[in-house]
């Protein structure tokens, strides 16, 4: 048995370490929201309006009926190889039960093949109305979002991330207690 004051100094000793090595922030994560919102009256297959440093992307659903924006991830017109991140976050606002967030390709970013990773996607809906789906090369519904609700959404691969019916997203659906 150690005597007291041995104690007392390896208690503080291992509450200094702990105290050094733990960071409430070292796991945030922060996203730029992007200047201009995506809006859009019909089906659209993109919605590019992020500027350099943006992750969050802005989409209005506006026509008052099911509207489907597709977003092929491993394509320049939602995400380019240079400064303009492609979205990780959806901030979106829907007018209608049926509107549809469908991500194609979804292991791909920046258009390069994230096959030996898993990708993360987060749906926000920040309206206070309508419902919005979420779905992946299947067509299936692989999420509802609820408004003032989110839901994360893990890409992954098997096989050819190239084929479009290899990437599958696995969304959360958190429950209350």
């Amino acid at each position: 048995m150690l005597p007291r004051r041995c104690r007392m100094s390896l208690l503080k000793f291992v509450l200094a370490v702990f105290a050094c090595l733990w960071r409430p922030s070292s796991s945030q994560r922060a996203f730029k929201i992007s200047s201009t919102a995506c809006t859009l009256t019909t089906d659209a297959t993109s919605c590019q309006v992020a500027q350099t440093g943006d992750a969050a992307l802005q989409v209005v659903f506006n026509q008052g009926a099911k509207t489907t924006l597709t977003l092929d991830m491993s394509s320049t017109t939602t995400c380019s190889a240079g400064g303009v991140h492609c979205p990780q976050v959806f901030m979106v606002t829907s007018d209608d039960i049926g509107n549809v967030v469908k991500l194609s390709t979804c292991a791909y970013y920046k258009q390069a093949d994230y096959s030996t990773h898993i990708l993360t996607y987060t749906f926000m809906n920040v309206g206070t109305s309508f419902a919005f789906t979420v779905q992946d090369d299947a067509g299936v519904g692989r999420a509802v979002v609820p408004p003032g609700a989110l839901r994360e959404c893990f890409c992954y691969c098997s096989g050819t991330c190239a084929t479009p019916a290899n990437n599958r997203l696995f969304c959360g659906h958190n429950s209350p207690r």
